[in-house]
């Protein structure tokens, strides 16, 4: 049991009973300094004077070390530079969201080219260069996206959201980097057969980590349980395949949801570590 918490507890203990240090002095038998020194975190006191002190309180001694010992085991003990982690999290993440719905609007154009030039007046061209480059910054951005949901993760010992945001950062890299690397000028049926496979793993990913979204609800509340559930859902017409155009309409949405939700863990967060 540490200081300043342990004092804490007495104090409060005290007032509950409605005594004054010095009537608490009284039924123990200590010093009123030590009595003071005590609540203030000032020292730890002995066994033997904590249990005089707690009897005196009527408060078992056994229930008090119970109480510490959970108290320390489910503290939120953020990750060192939580808040910087976080903030950037979220501000890349602004970025990545620009950046892959720009991505998707490039990925339909470059289908309908053959099309497009077809038509008097109509055309659209991408270098290669710049093409690598829009999938080179996806995959930067995703990666600090989902570090910050990894982050929240350990912060709220929630090891769903810790190997399902790996698992994410690992998928987007993969992803991008074999676009960026092999797919702008690759076949119709090679580019389906890759956008087949890869929402099929995006989809086992995000379901799980839907999943442990929702488990943060005890700590977010009903927020947390709508983005949770509509991850699932959006992950799990990823699977299907054949509903690709509803994923299309139903991935900003939930992007943006995602966003506002990293921006209350690291709210939560910092509240609750600092109140500990």
């Amino acid at each position: 049991m540490k200081q300043p918490e342990l004092g804490k507890k007495i104090s409060e203990l005290r007032k509950q009973k409605g005594f004054t240090q010095e009537d608490l002095v009284e039924r123990c038998n200590i010093n009123v300094r030590t009595i003071q020194r005590i609540e203030a975190g000032e020292v730890s006191p002995r066994s033997y004077t904590l249990k005089l002190i707690l009897g005196a309180l009527g408060y078992d001694l056994n229930q008090m070390k119970q109480e510490f010992d959970w108290h320390e085991k489910n503290a939120i003990q953020p990750p060192k530079h939580f808040s910087k982690i976080m903030n950037l999290a979220f501000w890349i993440g602004i970025v990545f969201v620009i950046a892959i719905s720009l991505n998707v609007f490039v990925e339909i154009m470059l289908e309908l080219e053959p099309k497009l030039e077809s038509k008097e007046g109509f055309g659209f061209h991408l270098s290669e260069g710049l093409y690598t480059t829009l999938q080179f910054v996806c995959a930067i951005c995703a990666f600090f996206f989902y570090f910050g949901f990894f982050a929240a993760g350990k912060a709220l010992k929630n090891s769903l959201l810790i190997v399902s945001s790996i698992l994410f950062m690992v998928v987007e890299i993969t992803n991008f980097s074999i676009s960026g690397a092999f797919l702008y000028d690759a076949s119709d049926s090679a580019g389906l057969y890759f956008g087949i496979i890869s929402m099929i793993f995006y989809g086992c990913v995000g379901i799980p980590f839907g999943i442990g979204i929702l488990k943060l609800n005890k700590h977010i509340g009903q927020y947390a349980t709508i983005i949770g559930i509509f991850t699932i859902i959006l992950y799990a017409m990823m699977i299907t395949v054949i509903l690709i155009f509803m994923v299309l309409f139903m991935w900003l949405p939930v992007m943006v949801l995602q966003l506002i939700l990293l921006y209350k863990i690291r709210e939560y967060v910092l509240k609750a570590s600092n109140h500990e």
